[in-house]
């Protein structure tokens, strides 16, 4: 992660999957009624039983760690020739990739031959969310201020998608959950820009200064903006994807009549559950 490129790799994997998590929920939420209404047509039905994110998980946790010891030259050796610890840095990256792709693993047994599996597959988010934040937190030891300050910055977005997702694991029904570990997961991927940007490519051309105390203090404040444009880019992602399937006509969220005992009018939603093949007035449905 040495490099520009280093940092926008991941920076784009996390933006990447936090607005297809969201398009993910707009989906579910809208045209699947919270997982009460079987998907239309065969290619949907086909899609939802393939472990899509699973396999783009697994395959960018293999393809990091390989280009972490390839790139720009092999660093396969844990040892150097006088017994010390060489390539360090490069192995906790591997470490991260690892979890990640352990997650993927899961993620796949869950959608194929362990559907059981599928109850466990946000808490082995959650870890690998904890050993990516832990690295990041150590790995900055004796660095120049302005590189420890980025840093520490990103274990604070890290921190947030590990609890959100922590959060999701105990309380599957609580949307806010997450709503919010799709917007930590944003903000992790902007900010990874953001460091980036300051440590190997800054737009003046000239190195930050580690000794001007206004650099952090600015840093500061491009943290909390990165937030504020991630949660207008969620609602936004959520917002078009609604319009979308309503357009479509994928929305099933609709509405009927009914009339009370007092005669007068009311009105409740009209759905119907995985569990009885379309049968109505079915039980709530989990589909976490």
């Amino acid at each position: 992660m040495g490099s520009f490129a280093g940092h926008a790799l991941p920076g784009a994997f996390f933006m990447v999957f936090a607005v297809w998590w969201m398009v993910q929920f707009a989906y579910q939420r809208v045209a699947l009624d919270h997982g009460r209404v079987k998907p239309r047509g065969r290619l949907f039905r086909a899609l939802h039983r393939l472990p899509i994110e699973g396999v783009a998980v697994l395959l960018a946790g293999i393809i990091g760690f390989i280009a972490e010891n390839f790139y720009p030259y092999p660093k396969w050796i844990i040892y150097d020739d006088d017994g010390k610890f060489a390539n360090t840095h490069v192995w906790q990256h591997c470490a991260m990739y690892s979890f990640f792709s352990l997650y993927g693993i899961v993620v796949i047994f869950s959608k194929t031959c362990m559907p059981h599996a599928e109850k466990y597959t946000k808490l082995l988010g959650a870890l690998a969310f904890f050993v990516e934040g832990m690295l990041f937190h150590f790995h900055t030891v004796g660095r120049p201020a302005i590189d420890v300050h980025l840093h520490n910055l990103l274990v604070l977005a890290i921190s947030a998608c590990m609890l959100f997702t922590l959060g999701e694991a105990f309380f599957p029904k609580e949307e806010r959950f997450r709503i919010m570990r799709c917007t930590a997961a944003l903000l992790q991927g902007t900010w990874f820009f953001q460091v980036g940007s300051v440590l190997y490519w800054p737009p003046s051309g000239k190195q930050w200064d580690d000794e001007d105390h206004s650099n952090l203090m600015f840093l500061t404040e491009a943290f909390i903006w990165h937030l504020l444009v991630d949660v207008c880019l969620i609602v936004l992602v959520y917002g078009i994807s609604f319009l979308i399937l309503k357009a479509t006509g994928h929305s099933t969220l609709h509405y009927r009549e009914m009339k009370t005992v007092d005669g007068r009018d009311n009105i409740e939603f009209g759905t119907t559950s995985l569990l009885d093949n379309g049968e109505p007035n079915a039980h709530d449905y989990d589909s976490e």
